[in-house]
């Protein structure tokens, strides 16, 4: 109930006024600090698909496109080592997802995060080079990498228009809570904070 409380009236965070954010923000961190998880990244609940109901991302990870806004859904394999965003618009079904007129599926792979910073600053521009990393003693246990590959939009079933990411195109996404119903994700585009 908390979580779905979060998202209520925020059109899942897309029609939140700015000055509203901290006071979510809150909400969400308080959470956090009730989980009692050393290692959410590794617990096999993170398994299956999730509904996002609250999110501060851009298009197309807030269920958004243009103007078209839409159901965001995120499916998580732990054996394939695989992650899907799709975005949904006009769907039905218990997640508005089935029979969808328009569809954005964003592909990727994941693997536990080595503590490796992500932004490639030299050492010389002062920010540690490639072999910058983490303090962190176990970073895996709450962090991925995420790999992008493509991106595909759909209209009615039939795939229009695939883009492929440059390899690198890479994120960090820190799981900082989980429970049976409930998962918070903090995205970040290097791994620093």
């Amino acid at each position: 109930l908390f979580s779905l409380s979060i998202g209520a009236n925020t059109d899942r965070g897309r029609s939140m006024r700015d000055s509203d954010r901290p006071a979510i923000h809150s909400l969400l961190s308080d959470l956090e600090s009730l989980c009692a998880l050393s290692a959410p990244a590794r617990d096999a609940r993170m398994e299956g698909p999730w509904i996002v109901l609250y999110t501060d991302a851009p298009p197309p990870s807030n269920g958004q496109l243009g103007f078209l806004k839409g159901i965001a859904k995120q499916v998580i394999d732990l054996n394939e080592g695989t992650y899907r965003n799709e975005l949904y618009v006009g769907g039905d079904g218990a997640d508005e997802d089935e029979n969808a007129w328009l569809s954005a599926i964003l592909d990727a792979t994941w693997c536990e995060w080595d503590g490796v910073y992500l932004d490639g600053d030299s050492a010389e521009d002062g920010g540690g080079g490639n072999d910058a990393v983490a303090e962190e003693k176990d970073p895996g246990a709450t962090t991925w990498k995420v790999d992008f590959e493509s991106i595909t939009l759909s209209v009615f079933g039939v795939s229009i228009f695939t883009q492929r990411f440059e390899a690198g195109t890479s994120r960090t996404w820190r799981m900082s809570y989980l429970d049976d119903d409930t998962r918070i994700v903090r995205a970040g585009k290097t791994g620093r904070g």
